[in-house]
């Protein structure tokens, strides 16, 4: 199963671009083609990074690739003719980034695809942890937990924050008694503007604070399992949105 990172573009200075720089023609080529094998979830930023698609590599050439087109004619006529494409996508739980100078709508085995060049170098970028998007209370973003065996309570509680590996809840000790070690599945948390997706959470660490006298806020932290592949690139399109919004502000 691939890592849940967001499919965000990285901004590296000139030194950290240096540190993962990969510009061997015969790496590059190994890389798309174990990522294309793979099946992993890449985005492609057009217009100037502006705005993004999900997509996938369809199959790599000895001069350059080709992935999938998106849904929207229009959109990707737009991509056709945008003169600045980044790729972003996964391998073995390391982002790969790169720009790329040239793409071209054509058809790959009969159906509609993108054809690009092969990048001069692309940039392996590995983090220690997964980015935490903090959540602003006016997002008003829920998880919807299922309690009991018998008749079914359903439980809301606030999303603080979201990352590809799990989320942090606040919840108030009288909704629910949330116990370290234990999974809750069936899970769903409706992304704004993506989907809804169904979780399994595994509880990783329960923290009380008390910010004013005789007020306490509880929070638990849970680590998600088995995320399945839809539920998977949803999360990396809500997380990709939430940045860019957030950059663009």
């Amino acid at each position: 199963m691939q890592e849940n990172v967001p499919l965000t573009i990285e901004r590296l200075s000139d030194e950290q671009e240096g540190e993962c720089r990969v510009a061997s023609a015969r790496q590059i080529l190994a890389l798309l083609h174990d990522i294309a094998e793979s099946g992993s979830p890449a985005a492609l930023y057009y217009d100037g990074a502006k705005d993004f698609i999900m997509t996938s590599l369809l199959d790599v050439g000895e001069k350059g690739f080709w992935v999938e087109q998106g849904t929207d004619a229009p959109i990707n006529r737009r991509i056709a003719d945008s003169k600045r494409i980044t790729l972003v996508s996964l391998h073995k739980h390391v982002k790969i980034q790169f720009p790329v100078a040239a793409i071209r709508a054509v058809t790959h085995q009969g159906y509609p695809a993108f054809y690009l060049p092969l990048p001069a170098s692309l940039c392996r970028i590995q983090r220690r942890e997964y980015f935490r998007l903090a959540i602003p209370s006016s997002e008003r973003l829920r998880c919807i937990i299922p309690i009991g065996k018998g008749p079914v309570v359903q439980v809301e509680t606030p999303v603080m924050d979201i990352s590809g590996g799990g989320v942090r809840l606040s919840y108030a000790e009288n909704d629910i008694e949330f116990v370290l070690g234990q999974t809750y599945a069936g899970c769903q948390i409706d992304l704004p503007e993506v989907g809804k997706i169904s979780v399994t959470l595994m509880v990783k660490n329960l923290v009380s604070v008390s910010p004013k006298p005789g007020q306490e806020i509880k929070r638990v932290g849970c680590e998600f399992r088995n995320l399945d592949s839809a539920s998977s690139v949803m999360l990396q399109r809500y997380v990709t949105n939430m940045q860019r919004l957030k950059n663009e502000a």
